[in-house]
């Protein structure tokens, strides 16, 4: 319990000396000792110190078991990704911050607080709690050092820092033994989506079908939907269509029974990709209209949205008029010339073929490679390719079709 630092948190609280709460009961420096933890005193000097501070130390050993279990209710929520009840608790421990810090409660309590932020996409509030553990890792135990090497891969992933996550996984394999249990499939999960970022749709695939078997097992019912989520997605990618399609609808179902409404969002504009894929325009579209009337206007997955809608659109032929509007719109309250660049491309898609493609291959194209938008690229690219082959410039076609398989999933 840290018996010593929780005497002074109450010492300090009562604005007391250290020669004040120590008088006729031991000297100042067997005090001192004490509130360093680096002597445990008889259970009568314990009995006396406290009652000095009108504090009954059996009443104070139920209090530190009352928030050592409600610390333990937040790391649970936290693992089986129950944000809401996360939230209710996170207010409760939050209120006795100072007395927390002066138990051995507070590694934990760090520790899940950057996790409880990360779950919160408080980027900023995450950093800042990363500088903090850091100047604590002496203090960890076994234990605490596992779990902080997950949740550090985490904010990796979640900050986009992709190479020091890989070399954190590399790392954590030596460390693997370390590593709790109940944090085993969230790391498959992180590595799957890790493996996912860099184009290796097989291996990622085979890390979340351990994540899920293991959600499954743990009846993590929420973590179970990201990871199957994840897998529909590498299934996609690789063209396992009935796998996916067969995902895609169990999410959707689940997500919208459970009230997940990012999980839900997340698996329609998904399998609108997948429907994209397989010719099933229609299908594709009608799902990126539900889902563009659940977002907010001008939100960055909501223009997400509307870029893919209108590319759905033209494939299926419907008339696009009103969706250049509301991107023309959006271009101009934005300034973006990503979003320039796409509104131009949309309105010659009302012109010439001819026009269409060296717009495509002068403009599109090139800006797509530098900025790195490299899923947009492939698909000019592959429609360049295309377009070559059919006209006989088969030294064009090579190249862009070079592009695509190279930009493609790299198996080592």
């Amino acid at each position: 319990m840290n018996i010593g630092s929780i005497l002074k948190y109450y010492r300090m609280k009562n604005n007391l000396t250290q020669a004040e709460l120590s008088e006729g009961i031991c000297s100042i420096s067997h005090l001192s000792k004490i509130e360093s933890n680096k002597y445990v005193p008889h259970i009568e000097t314990i009995n006396e110190l406290f009652n000095r501070m009108n504090i009954e130390w059996e009443q104070e050993v139920n209090s530190y078991e009352y928030w050592k279990e409600k610390l333990e209710t937040f790391i649970m929520h936290s693992v089986y990704y129950d944000l809401t009840s996360m939230e209710e608790v996170y207010a409760e421990l939050s209120a006795q911050e100072d007395y927390l810090q002066s138990t051995d409660l507070v590694n934990r309590y760090e520790l899940y607080k950057l996790r409880y932020y990360l779950f919160k996409r408080d980027i900023p509030r995450a950093t800042q709690q990363t500088a903090i553990l850091k100047r604590m890792e002496k203090s960890f135990t076994d234990y605490e050092k596992g779990v902080s090497k997950v949740i550090y891969l985490m904010y990796d992933i979640f900050t986009q820092n992709f190479t020091e996550a890989e070399g954190r996984l590399e790392r954590i394999e030596e460390f693997r033994e370390r590593i709790p249990h109940m944090f085993e499939g969230e790391l498959f999960y992180q590595r799957a989506y890790l493996l996912h970022n860099r184009a290796q749709y097989s291996k990622s695939t085979y890390y979340a079908e351990m994540a899920v078997d293991h959600f499954r097992k743990d009846s993590n019912y929420i973590r179970l939907l990201h990871a199957q989520l994840l897998l529909a997605i590498n299934y996609t990618k690789r063209d396992f269509t009935l796998q996916a399609e067969g995902l895609f609808k169990t999410i959707l179902r689940n997500a919208k029974m459970m009230e997940k409404d990012q999980l839900y969002q997340g698996a329609l504009y998904n399998y609108s990709v997948l429907q994209n894929r397989r010719g099933l325009h229609s299908s594709a579209y009608d799902m990126l209209k539900e889902l563009k009337a659940l977002l907010e206007a001008g939100t960055d997955y909501y223009q997400a949205v509307l870029i893919h809608l209108l590319q759905t659109a033209v494939e299926e032929n419907k008339e696009i008029d009103l969706l250049l509007d509301e991107l023309e719109e959006l271009a101009g309250r934005k300034k973006d010339p990503y979003l320039e660049v796409q509104l131009e491309y949309f309105r010659k898609t009302k012109l010439s073929q001819q026009e269409l493609f060296d717009y495509c291959e002068q403009i599109v194209f090139p800006f797509l490679k530098k900025h790195d938008y490299i899923g947009e690229a492939r698909s000019i690219a592959y429609r360049l390719a295309n377009y070559y082959r059919s006209t006989g410039n088969d030294g064009k076609a090579d190249m862009y079709s070079l592009y695509y398989y190279d930009k493609g999933e790299k198996e080592s």
